[in-house]
């Protein structure tokens, strides 16, 4: 019965060993198709053997049964080993099942003390949760508010920046505007005092009544320049006056000597015209003006000198139009194909007290409107059954035709009075715009210190030194490039430079001066030519030896 029970001993022969060397051989990793009876040769031949058949005849020899008793042993040891740890695996199964049980039991035990202590825990934890999350919506709540603030602070002052920028641009453009009109106003000044000259000249030979054309005697040729004549002796020795060395604004001064220098030269261009006058028979008053009409278009015609400046030739060019134009209303008058009118268009025969100067068959076409006058196209024969619109068309007739239908003096006079008034308007309007823009930035000003946090003394930086340099200094002090001259640059150096020249060399003076054009820059051989004449217009003034450099000498 026993041994029916034991396992009937394997039939060890060489088909069996062959499989199991097969075997062997493809679970080392071998993929082959080969068959189990190669695979079993190519196994046993890593121990020198062919076949399986030569291990049996191996086995059956002692060398053979001694080494499967040694195999047999090790497998015994490993079975023994492996006894053991399953031995060992179920005492210590057993132990952690014994531990399993007794936490299980205290655990049953604690039961109730275990859930009062996790009810306690639970409370004391969610107590604890809902203080802490009352507190941390305290605090988000003030730290949004104060970032919403500082959001809403910094929104207003970047705003606040963005519009003082504004301003401050603003600003600049009318201070701009300001000194654009200064410049303007210099050139308007110096414009209207020639005018001014011209129209003097012009009503000294217009100042007769214009009422005969009888010939004017030489006993009025000669007290005309007898009174020229003092004139200029009297503008000469004011303008041989020295200008005061202490005064510290000379514009003013030069300006004026500037202007006597050229009513001076055209004192002697009319004292010339009179002493003229004496080679010749007595002239008729038409006579004379038709010469001095013909001298004013001679001129006009000279062709343009190399050495005059346009701005010269513009001027003088500007003077000889006037002239023109006041000598031949004078000879219009003269042969009656216009007459004079004063305000309140009432005929006269003085230029002095005329306004307008119209031809006579249409005397009865104007009209005062207002501060002005209307000039109607046709004659009007029913004043009162004129509309508003045939008034206005009269206005602006009148208004396009006033080169033509006003007197030389009252045109230009007017002229220049409006234009002083339209700068004086702008200048007040600039001014006004200035100062509204100031305060508009001091409000400003005043809401950003307001909105910014309070510095403290460490907060505050000082201002950095500039480095000082002698590059520096040139840099700021000389121009790498000196600009273009503008007119009023070219006009105030022309004042500075008229008070050192000789007066012999004042016409040499003029000449360089206006070969100067403004916002151009000469080329650098020019303008080193320029210079050198310049420089022969100054006079040699000695320079005395230092009185150090003299003692020196003499101790030598």
């Amino acid at each position: 019965m026993a041994n029916a029970s034991q396992p009937a001993p394997i039939a060890l022969t060489s088909s069996q060993l062959e499989k199991w060397f097969a075997n062997i051989e493809k679970g080392n990793g071998s993929t082959t198709t080969e068959t189990n009876s190669s695979l079993a040769a190519r196994f046993v031949a890593r121990f020198g053997l062919q076949n399986a058949t030569q291990v049996i005849e191996f086995l059956k020899t002692a060398g053979g049964n001694e080494t499967v008793n040694m195999i047999v042993k090790e497998i015994m040891k490993e079975e023994a080993q492996i006894q053991f740890i399953r031995e060992k695996n179920a005492e210590e199964q057993l132990r952690q099942q014994l531990l399993l049980f007794l936490l299980m039991s205290l655990i049953a035990k604690n039961k109730s003390q275990a859930e009062h202590v996790s009810e306690q825990t639970q409370q004391q934890d969610n107590q604890k949760l809902k203080e802490a999350r009352v507190e941390w919506n305290k605090e988000s709540r003030s730290i949004a508010a104060n970032l919403a603030d500082a959001n809403a602070r910094a929104n207003m002052l970047q705003e606040l920046d963005k519009e003082l920028r504004q301003l401050e641009t603003d600003l600049q453009e009318v201070e701009k505007e300001l000194e654009d009109i200064e410049e303007a106003v210099l050139l308007m000044e110096d414009h209207h005092a020639y005018i001014t000259d011209d129209l003097d000249q012009l009503t000294a030979y217009l100042q007769l009544p214009l009422v005969n054309n009888q010939p004017i005697t030489h006993a009025h040729v000669h007290q005309q320049i007898a009174t020229l004549s003092s004139q200029l002796t009297a503008l000469r020795a004011q303008h041989a006056i020295p200008i005061p060395t202490t005064t510290n604004d000379t514009t003013q001064l030069q300006l004026t000597k500037l202007r006597i220098d050229r009513k001076i030269r055209m004192l002697e261009d009319r004292l010339s015209f009179h002493k003229a006058q004496l080679e010749q028979p007595p002239q008729t008053y038409e006579q004379v003006l038709q010469q001095l009409l013909d001298r004013v278009k001679s001129r006009l015609n000279q062709p343009e000198t190399v050495y005059e400046s346009p701005t010269h030739r513009e001027r003088e060019e500007e003077s000889l139009r006037l002239q023109e134009r006041g000598l031949s209303q004078a000879l219009q008058v003269l042969r009656n194909e216009r007459i004079l009118l004063n305000s309140q268009l009432e005929r006269v025969y003085d230029f002095s007290q005329a306004r307008l100067i119209v031809d006579p068959s249409h005397m009865s076409r104007y009209r005062r409107y207002g501060d002005s006058y209307a000039y109607f196209s046709n004659d009007i024969t029913h004043e009162h059954q004129l509309s508003e619109q045939d008034w206005l068309q009269a206005k602006l007739n009148y208004d396009e035709s006033r080169s033509n239908i006003c007197t030389i003096n009252f045109f230009h006079n007017d002229h220049m009075s409006r234009e002083v008034e339209s700068l004086r308007g702008r200048t007040q309007f600039c001014q006004t715009r200035a100062q509204d823009l100031m305060s508009r930035i001091e409000k400003v000003q005043t809401t950003k210190l307001q909105l910014l946090p309070e510095k403290t003394s460490f907060s505050m930086t000082p201002k950095p030194q500039p480095k000082s340099s002698y590059s520096l200094m040139l840099e700021r002090l000389v121009p790498s490039h000196a600009p273009a001259p503008r007119p009023q640059d070219i006009i105030r150096a022309h004042k500075e430079l008229e008070a050192v020249v000789p007066p012999y060399n004042k016409d040499a003076l003029h000449k360089l001066i206006d070969e100067v054009r403004p916002d151009e820059i000469m080329a650098p051989e020019i303008r080193f030519s320029w210079f050198n004449r310049f420089k022969r217009l100054m006079p040699d003034v000695p320079v005395p030896e230092a009185e150090d450099e003299s003692r020196l000498k003499h101790r030598k």
